[in-house]
């Protein structure tokens, strides 16, 4: 797979030149060092020396951590290594040379030896220059209960900005390290992945998905057998598997430091690889699990991409227990747009719908049949039937049109894998599914007796409804908007005229408000190029309804489209030439399907 990169060893300065050309939401934005010093130093540009000052950094790759958080309220200054590699103890010595005041320095350090070596000793260097400086070593990792030195991950971040909102209060250099040290030894983190973070130029490492790697790929507590994992559940099955073992890691950690109890905030940090749909989905496993719900969730950070590893496939989460301070400072604003804030949690509620009709979608069905009109008024109604006078009323029914509508529905169902199949020339496939929801929600309605057989204006518009709610698509749309015109010019007319003239009208008018809003015509490669055959057969001076006459002319037209090459409305217009030449449009051959199977259960021409 190709990726948006230059050279790889000039993607680090390229990344952070770009980051250093933006303003933050406050105005404020940041300095980066001179490419030729051989260091690349994020510092804010308003820093004025007069707080504490925050300084941290590490290895690349685990963007946007930790230039991304320099701004006020959280980092001054950033100090940033080559990919995975912690920066030199010059660099890290020359940061605090250009941020450090009287009131001093605060380093934000992950447990990892180069990071805990080069920052440490810069810090002693410094202070050998006079400057006031102290470490903080954040060790959050949970995945190995024997680790004597567990790993500092996402729970950096929370240190970030809890040390960050005291030193903007004006706190001295003591307070500051003292709460930063808490929240270090209070946070625990721990996450899984299924592939890990691709380096830019290389191949990526082929691995077993892992619970507990780090953020550079280092194995992880276990490697996760997946055929163990249900099909069609594994992202509840990945967050029970890292909730379980981190509530334990984090109740050995309570244990041994008689931690507050009264509440938790919960970071979930993508580790770079998940869509926004994936992390929507991560964040509804997690505040539905029992046991997270059972410790307390009050406040969520993410989940975002914030201590990431390069593109790696996973996610963390990290717990942090909280008291009004913790919570104080963790609301407090700043300015890196990196930081994504603090949510609370609430219940989960739903909206009140219940005086909402509500009834499944049905497909695409074309009826020009005679009309046994049960009720003398049903023609001016305004649609179907509510769910109240159902029970009291029972709708009016034609057994022909029954007869028609179940065999285009089993034409339909019948179709789907064919539809799809053709679909997948030039599109995404879906098409036989999408009709095919259709169908099968009407079959329901039709079992429910919510169908209104022997009214075409009721049923019409019963059908538009249904299908904007359920068909899907634009096609479900575009349908919708077919019947529900359709319905509307059939009471318009009233009972005056003959049963296929009216028929002709409604269809008609449909077809044009679905033309309007659809933007396509005859000959665009749509539907359109089986339907409008048809109708035009309906137009005829006979007083009967040919339909073997419209299904052999709505055949003709979609397999015209086969010799379409250009598409100008629809998807087909997306598509090259050569995806389309010889292959018939799926809307259209749905359509065709359709009158093919009203022809067959038409013992001769209606009239």
């Amino acid at each position: 797979m190709r990726q948006f990169t230059n050279q790889p060893r000039q993607i680090v300065g390229e990344a952070l030149a770009g980051h250093a050309r933006l303003c933050h939401p406050d105005g404020s934005g940041v300095r980066l060092s001179d490419p030729a010093s051989g260091m690349r130093l994020i510092i804010r540009d308003d820093w004025r020396r007069e707080h504490v000052a925050l300084i941290s950094g590490g290895g690349s790759g685990h963007e946007p951590a930790h230039a991304g958080f320099v701004g006020t309220g959280m980092l001054t200054a950033a100090v940033c290594g080559e990919l995975f590699a912690s920066p030199t103890v010059d660099a890290v010595l020359t940061a605090l040379r250009e941020v450090t005041g009287e009131a001093g320095a605060l380093l934000i350090v992950k447990n990892y030896t180069g990071d805990r070596l080069n920052f440490g000793l810069a810090a002693e260097r410094a202070r050998q220059e006079g400057l006031k400086v102290e470490m903080v070593i954040v060790a959050d990792d949970v995945a190995l209960p024997d680790n004597p030195q567990p790993r500092g991950l996402a729970g950096t971040l929370l240190v970030h900005k809890i040390a960050g909102a005291l030193a903007a209060r004006g706190a001295s250099l003591t307070e500051v390290a003292a709460v930063a040290r808490r929240v270090a030894d209070s946070c625990s983190t721990l996450g899984m992945a299924f592939t890990v973070g691709r380096h830019p130029g290389k191949a990526r490492e082929q691995r077993a998905p892992e619970l507990g790697l780090g953020i550079h790929g280092e194995p992880g507590a276990r490697m996760l057998d997946m055929s163990t994992i249900p099909a069609g559940g594994e992202a509840h099955s990945m967050m029970d598997m890292v909730v379980t073992a981190l509530l334990d890691g984090h109740a050995r950690k309570e244990a041994a430091r008689e931690l507050p109890a009264n509440g938790h905030l919960l970071m979930i940090n993508d580790l770079g690889g998940c869509s926004a749909l994936e992390r929507g989905v991560l964040l509804s496993e997690a505040l539905a699990h029992p046991s997270l719900q059972a410790l307390g969730i009050h406040a969520v950070v993410g989940p975002q991409p914030l201590m990431t590893s390069l593109d790696m496939q996973g996610f963390s989460l990290t717990l942090l227990p909280l008291d009004e301070s913790l919570e104080s400072a963790l609301v407090a604003e700043c300015g890196p747009v990196a930081w994504p804030g603090v949510q609370r949690v609430k219940p989960l509620s739903y909206l009140n719908l219940e005086h909402v009709e509500s009834r499944p979608s049905a497909p695409v069905s074309v009826q020009p049949a005679t009309q046994a009109h049960s009720d003398p008024k049903a023609d001016d109604d305004n649609g179907p039937v509510s769910d109240g006078q159902r029970a009291d009323a029972v709708l009016p029914g034609d057994a022909q049109v029954e007869q028609k509508l179940n065999a285009v529905l089993e034409t339909l169902l019948a179709s789907e894998d064919a539809l799809d199949r053709l679909d997948a020339i030039s599109g995404d496939g879906d098409t036989g599914s999408t009709f095919a929801s259709g169908a099968n929600a009407v079959l329901e309605s039709m079992e429910c007796c919510e169908l209104a057989c022997g009214d075409a204006g009721q049923l019409m518009n019963c059908i538009g409804q249904q299908l904007a709610r359920g068909m899907g698509g634009s096609s479900g749309v575009l349908l919708s908007i077919l019947f529900t015109a359709a319905a509307t010019r059939w009471r318009e007319q009233g009972d005056g005229h003959p049963v296929k003239q009216r028929w002709h009208a409604a269809l008609t008018h449909g077809v044009a408000r679905m033309q309007h809003y659809g933007g396509a015509a005859r000959g665009d490669r749509t539907l359109l190029d089986a339907l409008l055959p048809a109708l035009d057969v309906l137009d005829t001076a006979s007083g009967c309804v040919d339909w073997a006459a419209m299904a052999q002319a709505a055949r003709q037209g979609a397999d015209a489209t086969a010799e379409m090459t250009t598409g100008r409305a629809g998807r087909s217009a997306y598509v090259p030439a050569e995806h389309l030449a010889g292959h018939n449009d799926p809307g259209a051959e749905a359509v065709a399907r359709v009158f093919e199977a009203l022809a067959d259960v038409a013992e001769e021409p209606a009239c």
